[in-house]
């Protein structure tokens, strides 16, 4: 690789890599805000909060990845102008497809790492986080109960708890069962605590009693009590499990999206393909907005007041691109005739940029004529 690549190259990747960690620490702060409500009120321990959003990190740096390739290519080759170092390369010969060469080299590596977060990562890791989220919901009392709020962990079934303990126990229960019509439940104890059987939560109930309102009595309605020291309520029989609950695109692999199970209906299928179609033509756009960047700034002219207008233009550009793409994912979903849309969004201004790149051509400096002699 000559030197001036090598220089280009390295001026190029530290931007992007200091772009990705702040936007990926912005995107990272505004998700994580959802789960920050069950640390600081439900006890949720740190270190299953950062394993939730590691598992999110690898959808959230999909989308991040093109748009910080994207400001290093404006920072850095709007500072190249500005410091006369384009026109330098310009000047001894070198075109813009050159000086555009370790650009589109960090953009294809770039897409590279897009296409296998896309297709590989972020479907292991985003369903990772599903299962973990269901098990937090589904394990962890402090979630499952709050303490002076009537709750509802599963359907039919009302809980409230006065308090809980330090040793992680409940005090001041009250339960109220529905899930049999006809013979509700209702329960009081003193204490109790929620542990995890093999199939799932029980609630076990310790010093109280059991009211049933029986009307099958002979004499109509009767309520039946019955005082127990302990007594375990099932909160797993009405529970989903993690595998029958139903999957989202997002967890899918490229050929399960592509070639939908038999027995979906045909809005699911055209959400699933069209998907899978995004997940092929996302990653192209770290390239689409490096070549707009580039397509921009290096054909004009050098100019002591800086190309903020020519940037500007970029960024219109990149906008309508993204715009273009969303519009035709939102359109597949509807007519999967429309598929073709989602490729040319990002295939034909890349076109663009690159005859633009190829019709300058490059401006060696003329030396100059020697004074005939006297």
């Amino acid at each position: 690789m000559k030197l001036y690549a090598r220089y280009l190259l390295w001026q190029l990747t530290l931007p992007t890599l200091l772009a990705t960690l702040a936007f990926s620490g912005a995107v990272w702060l505004s998700q994580s805000l959802r789960f920050v409500d069950l640390i600081v009120n439900k006890g949720l321990p740190i270190t299953t909060f950062l394993h939730l959003t590691l598992l999110l990190f690898p959808s959230l740096l999909l989308v991040i990845l093109p748009f910080a390739l994207f400001c290093s290519v404006l920072f850095v080759y709007h500072r190249l102008t500005l410091e006369s170092e384009l026109t330098v390369m310009k000047a001894v010969g070198l075109s813009n497809l050159q000086i555009a060469a370790p650009c589109l080299a960090l953009a294809g590596v770039v897409t590279a790492i897009g296409y296998a977060l896309g297709l590989y990562v972020m479907p292991f890791t985003y369903q990772g986080f599903r299962d973990l989220q269901y098990e937090v919901r589904r394990d962890f009392s402090y979630v499952l109960l709050q303490p002076g709020v009537f709750n509802t962990p599963i359907k039919d079934v009302t809980v409230f708890v006065r308090e809980h303990e330090e040793d992680g126990g409940l005090s001041g229960i009250l339960v109220h069962d529905d899930r049999t019509k006809r013979l509700p439940v209702t329960m009081m104890a003193e204490h109790g605590l929620l542990v995890q059987g093999a199939s799932g939560p029980l609630f076990v109930l310790e010093r109280g009693s059991r009211q049933e309102l029986d009307a099958r009595a002979p004499r109509g309605r009767s309520v039946s009590i019955l005082r127990f020291d302990r007594y375990t309520l099932d909160l797993a029989s009405a529970a989903s499990q993690p595998d029958d609950r139903g999957r989202k695109p997002k967890e899918l692999y490229l050929h399960e999206l592509l070639a939908p199970q038999a027995g979906v209906s045909e809005a699911i299928r055209r959400e699933l393909v069209a998907e899978g179609h995004k997940r092929l033509t996302w990653p192209l756009n770290a390239l689409v907005f490096a070549l707009i960047g580039l397509a921009c700034l290096l054909p004009r002219e050098y100019s002591r007041h800086g190309p903020w207008q020519v940037i500007l233009i970029a960024v219109a550009g990149a906008a309508a691109v993204q715009a273009a793409s969303v519009a035709a994912g939102t359109l597949a979903t509807r007519s999967l005739a429309l598929i073709p849309l989602m490729y040319a969004a990002p295939l034909v201004p890349a076109t663009v940029c690159i005859a633009m790149l190829l019709g300058d051509r490059p401006r060696r400096q003329r030396p100059t004529p020697e004074p005939a002699p006297a």
